[in-house]
């Protein structure tokens, strides 16, 4: 390992031993476990400015690199070959083609490899992303942004964002951007701008309510739709019915424009008001009488969605504020 000119860390090697020792410089009990009798090469390239950082890798054989859940960092993964399963927290997710994944760095992050993987990922301040947040809705964020974990990269702001990390990725590594600062900075800013407004987050909700997005009105139609029926159970059909036109219609305005599927979205909304009635604390409260209140009819199902979604159990999230009744949720 060795910090070049620019702030510029390069890995390149065979060894997983000198790659884990490499990664625990940057964050302590990382750990690299090979997967067979094989070797394994790496040519890593990580190009750091401010509060994005863009790293370029390339992977050759049978890997997993561990991470523990230390960094105060966002990571988004851009696939450019091969595959990857991807763990974060609880959730596996496959990683190719034109499925990125963001990674919370305070979580337990996994990332599998066998065979050829060359992938960009952008590295993020999280501490940035709650100042900005905080001065765009004029109020302190007291919880987490977790980001949806899965984010499509083959049009509207997920092709954005990978054409901005690959901007960035080629004007670092030629010298172009360290040469105009002002440049790089405006376009760390636009990396983080469109993250904070584009992908679906905690607080994404709040943001629409404070400044209003250029939404289609076809699109804006299904959420206000959403929002009047969030507790009964409809279908893509019924929405895209209630908004005149087709559900593939429907599809590709959610994807372009909120970079996710209607169902996936109305999910986000439903699993956003049972935690705000958890959090409330009310003593009459169980987790069961919440899930059926906002549309959720399987207990098992809610109970690993809201896992996925928020790192614990709804139980958990009773327990932790001192109130409510616990009727069991695993």
């Amino acid at each position: 390992m060795r910090w070049n000119k620019g702030d510029h860390l390069s890995l390149v090697g065979t060894n997983p031993r000198e790659l884990s020792t490499a990664f625990s410089r940057l964050l302590p009990a990382t750990a690299v476990v090979p997967g067979g009798r094989e070797g394994i090469s790496y040519d890593i390239h990580m190009f750091c400015a401010g509060a994005v950082s863009i790293i370029a890798s390339s992977y050759e054989g049978d890997l997993t690199v561990r991470f523990p859940g230390l960094a105060d960092k966002n990571m988004v993964i851009i696939p450019l070959a091969g595959s990857a399963l991807i763990t974060v927290g609880k959730r596996q997710m496959l990683s190719e083609g034109d499925r990125g994944v963001i990674a919370d760095g305070l979580l337990e992050n996994q990332i599998r490899i066998n065979g050829l993987r060359k992938h960009l990922c952008l590295r993020i301040s999280n501490r940035e992303l709650i100042r900005r947040l905080a001065v765009r809705l004029n109020s302190p964020i007291r919880e987490r942004l977790d980001f949806a974990p899965e984010i499509d990269l083959s049009g509207g702001a997920g092709l954005g964002l990978a054409r901005l990390a690959a901007m960035m990725h080629s004007g670092l590594a030629d010298g172009t951007l360290r040469k105009s600062p002002v440049a790089l900075g405006n376009l760390s800013d636009a990396v983080i701008e469109l993250l904070i407004e584009a992908v679906p987050h905690a607080y994404s909700h709040e943001l629409c309510r404070s400044v209003e997005p250029p939404l289609p009105r076809h699109v804006k139609r299904a959420i206000d739709y959403m929002h009047a029926n969030i507790s009964r159970v409809i279908t893509l059909d019924e929405i895209a019915d209630a908004c005149g036109v087709s559900a593939r219609t429907l599809q590709g305005g959610f994807r372009e424009f909120r970079m996710t599927t209607p169902i996936a979205y109305l999910q986000h909304l439903r699993l956003d008001a049972a935690r705000k009635e958890l959090l409330l604390g009310e003593l009459d409260a169980s987790v069961k009488a919440v899930a059926r209140k906002w549309g959720f009819a399987h207990m098992g199902r809610f109970s690993a969605q809201y896992r996925d979604r928020f790192g614990e159990f709804p139980s958990h999230t009773i327990r932790k504020i001192g109130g409510g009744a616990f009727d069991g949720d695993k």
